[in-house]
């Protein structure tokens, strides 16, 4: 009978030509399995992209040139994550199987084989899988461009909304000008300079004119600039690496699949014969 501490008989065990044959048929089994035939590959393609500055004194600052700040990174990745973007994927590769498809059950689908993160360097990984490569790198390129196209649909209702807010507070301050203007030409048309000095009311009126001139002209310069931001479109993303179709599928990773095939092989039949002279050590 074989001591407590001997394990001897492992080593003889699991070097026989029947676990060898165990092994091989098993590792033949998941090769075979995981043929592209037999189980269909999914393809991963990934682009990586520097989200630029959105804010245009900013832009103005830094002519034109730098990346955004990381509130700015995480409000693009939540447009990327977003059922805007959903919606516009499933419309661009007709990913709706049936018009009576539930939109939840499309968007769970979707974001299974979707992955979105924020990388150590501050740029945004964006990861598609699909059993197409061709599709899978054309969805990821894609999601790029639709990302551009809701932002500016995003930013330009407020970008017109300041311009206009912007244009109605100079026109209103253009009008108390102008009649501020009337007001003083008025005075110097009954009166002569000399006198006008001594006039507190002309006096009066042109303190006040001074002062409006200036914020006039300070809400000038804020109506150009919202003009200048209205007209000036969204910079784009920076694209460091676009999406390419790739022939090495994600999945199955067949080499991992007959590794696991065969331990889970050895590990099953040790299980087994410890069991048995588990059994024999009580019955002997």
């Amino acid at each position: 009978m074989n001591k407590p501490d001997d394990i001897s008989w492992l080593w003889r065990f699991l070097f026989t030509w029947r676990t060898a044959i165990g092994v091989i048929v098993c590792v033949l089994l998941a090769f075979l399995v995981t043929m592209p035939v037999v189980m269909k590959p999914v393809y991963e393609s990934e682009t990586i992209v520097y989200v630029p500055l959105t804010i245009l004194t900013q832009q103005i600052n830094q002519q034109g040139i730098g990346f955004a700040n990381e509130h700015e990174v995480d409000s693009y990745i939540q447009i990327l994550k977003s059922n805007t973007m959903a919606d516009s994927l499933i419309k661009r590769f007709g990913l709706r199987e049936n018009k009576g498809q539930n939109n939840s059950n499309l968007y769970k689908k979707l974001e299974s084989r979707i992955k979105i993160e924020k990388t150590r360097y501050s740029s945004v990984s964006i990861k598609v899988r699909d059993q197409d490569p061709e599709k899978a790198a054309a969805m990821a390129n894609s999601m790029i461009d639709l990302c551009e196209i809701i932002k500016q649909h995003l930013f330009y209702p407020n970008r017109l909304e300041a311009l206009l807010y912007s244009k109605s507070l100079f026109e209103q301050k253009a009008s108390e000008v102008a009649k501020l203007e009337n007001e003083l030409d008025s005075l110097e048309k009954h009166s002569s300079l000399p006198v006008l000095k001594n006039n507190w009311r002309y006096t009066k009126v042109m303190n006040i004119y001074k002062q409006e001139l200036q914020e006039l002209i300070s809400r000038k310069n804020r109506y150009e600039l919202a003009q200048k931001d209205c007209d000036t479109p969204l910079p784009r993303v920076y694209v460091i690496s676009p999406a390419m179709a790739t022939d090495k599928p994600e999945w199955p990773k067949r080499w991992l699949m007959c590794v696991l095939a065969a331990v889970g092989y050895l590990f099953i039949i040790l299980v087994i014969e410890i069991i048995k002279r588990d059994t024999g050590k009580i019955q002997s």
